[in-house]
Order: C-alpha cells, then structure tokens, then sequence
C-alpha cells in the first residue's frame, strides 16, 4: 500500500496489509467496489494508485489459478502417457522359451489372460482401486496403446480374484497346489515384473 495510507481510529492492521473480500463481481463493478473500499477506510490516499494496485494483483492471483489448474491437466496427461508409453514396450518385449528341445524368441505379452498382470501392478502402485474392475476398465482405456498383443476384455482381468495372482505382487510365490503348470505362472510374474520396471523408469 501507500505509505499515505492511513487507518480510521480503532482500525485492525499489519504492516499496512488490508484484505478485501469479494463475493460475486465482474469487470463492471470490481473499479467502483474497490474504489469505495479504500475510500471509506483511509484518509488523505491515491485512489486511482490504490485501486490499480488492488486490481494488478488480482489479475495475477487469477493468472496464477489458470495455471495451476493447467498442471493439473498436463499432469494428467502426462501421466496417462507415460503408462501408455510403458504398455507399448510391454507389447514388444521378448521372451526366449524352449520348444521342441529348441530356444524360440516369442513375445512376452500374448494372450488374453496376460492383462491381470498389468491389474495387479496398477493396482500395488495405487493407480486402480483392488477389486475395482470398473474403475480399471475405465482406466485402462485410457491408457490403451493402438497396438496390442491380444486384445483386452473386462471380465478376462476380473478372474484374477478367483487365482493366486490376486495378491500383491511382491506376496507372489508359486503354488503346485493352486497355479498346476509352472510356466503360465513364470510367463505371468515376468510380465508383471517387466511391467513394474517399465513404470519406475519413467518415474511412477
């Protein structure tokens, strides 16, 4: 404020510091409300000076909240992109695997099933709720690269609560009695894992 600025008798202040508060106004009558406040509490003042003031910063606090509400966006975005970007490298990692006595090279993502563990990491890193199947449908929309291996189907991830790999995948530990064959358990924990180190790669 201006070192003029005085204050009426009685008047609460500190270090000339003075806050209106504005209910609902516009361009039209912000000038004249303004003008009035500085009016009535101080003698001997620039209104036009004080009033240019008040407005200038405004104008910045208003600029201020416009840009944080664009981070909030691009944050979003940003995000939904880097998930994106970890699915697309999901998509073309490689796997070497013994087949009739030979090594093939095949993909490591390659059937449907294979989205529970993309679930079961979204989860643990607290971007989809546990159990949320709706939210994580919604959610990996979102995110869904053009190009997949195999195609992704809700109720193909919802089994996931019916199999051992419901639990966090750190609590991961095969079981003959429950998982049968080792290798669709081993070919699971790898995409889950490659998948994880995708994400903290790019920060998440």
């Amino acid at each position: 404020m201006s070192e003029k600025y005085k204050y009426e008798n009685g008047a609460i202040h500190l270090d000339h510091h003075k806050e209106l508060h504005l209910g609902t106004v516009n361009g039209s009558n912000i000038r004249e409300l303004m003008r009035d406040f500085f009016e009535q509490d101080a003698e001997d003042v620039d209104i036009d000076e004080e009033v240019a003031y008040g407005l200038s910063e405004i104008q910045e606090d208003m600029k201020e909240l416009k840009n944080s509400n664009k981070k909030v966006v691009s944050t979003a975005e940003s995000l939904e992109n880097a998930i994106r970007r970890c699915l697309e490298q999901l998509m073309q990692e490689r796997i070497t695997v013994k087949k009739g006595g030979k090594d093939v090279v095949e993909l490591l993502f390659k059937r449907q099933n294979h989205w529970q563990g993309v679930y079961r990491i979204l989860v643990d890193k607290k971007f989809c709720k546990d159990s949320d199947f709706d939210g994580f449908d919604l959610f990996i929309k979102k995110v869904m690269p053009e190009k997949v291996n195999a195609p992704y189907v809700k109720w193909s991830v919802k089994q996931i609560s019916q199999s051992d790999f419901n639990k966090s995948f750190d609590k991961w530990v095969y079981d003959g009695t429950i998982c049968g064959n080792r290798k669709p358990f081993e070919r699971m924990y790898a995409i889950a894992k490659r998948f994880k180190e995708l994400l903290e790669e790019e920060g998440l």
